[in-house]
C-alpha cells in the first residue's frame, strides 16, 4: 500500500518538473524570440531544442509505460 502511495506521489512530483521545465523552455524561448541575449542567441536556441526534446521524449516514455 505504501509503495503504491509513493508511485503516486512520485508520478505527481514527475509531472510537477515536466511542466515547470516546459514553462521554463517556452519563457526562454519568448525571450529569445523578443531579441534578449543576441551574443548567447545561438547557445539558448540549442539548449531550448534540447529540452524541448526532452520534454517530448518523457511524455512519449509515460505513455508507452
Amino acid at each position: 500500500m505504501v509503495l503504491i502511495i509513493m508511485e503516486g506521489a512520485n508520478h505527481k512530483s514527475q509531472d510537477e518538473l515536466i511542466l515547470k521545465l516546459d514553462q521554463d523552455r517556452a519563457w526562454l524561448l519568448r525571450n529569445i524570440d523578443m531579441g534578449k541575449w543576441p551574443q548567447i542567441r545561438r547557445e539558448l536556441a540549442s539548449l531550448e531544442r534540447k529540452i524541448s526534446k526532452l520534454i517530448i521524449s518523457i511524455q512519449e516514455n509515460k505513455v508507452e509505460n
